[in-house]
């Protein structure tokens, strides 16, 4: 698992990214007109703040991980009874990671 995942619907997305940009000393690092997105590596946090048509507080949780090699297991846990998620959705995402190549001239 790379990351722990978090959707928050709020009421006033200004006031949110203030809070979570001071909780976490760091801007967002994608948005738009109706949310914002921090990725972080300490925690391990993708934290989604955004205005929608719904109750405000948690939309849903999610798991990031490295490589599709990983989803089948976590599929298995989440989809036990054993392990109910409860009322609460969960999302799993695969994210690729960027790779840069330096060339030399």
């Amino acid at each position: 698992m790379k990351r722990l995942h978090m959707h928050v619907v709020v009421e006033s997305l200004p006031e949110a990214i203030r809070f979570y940009s001071g909780l976490f000393a760091q801007s967002p690092c994608c948005g738009g007109a109706s949310y914002a997105n921090w990725r972080m590596d300490e925690p391990p946090l993708n934290l989604a703040a955004s205005l929608a048509n719904r109750p405000t507080g948690l939309a849903h949780f999610g798991l990031e991980v490295e490589a599709p090699a990983e989803l089948p297991t976590i599929d298995r846990v989440l989809q036990d009874p054993a392990y109910p998620s409860g009322s609460v959705p969960w999302e799993v995402s695969v994210r690729k990671r960027r790779i840069s190549k330096e060339f030399e001239s």
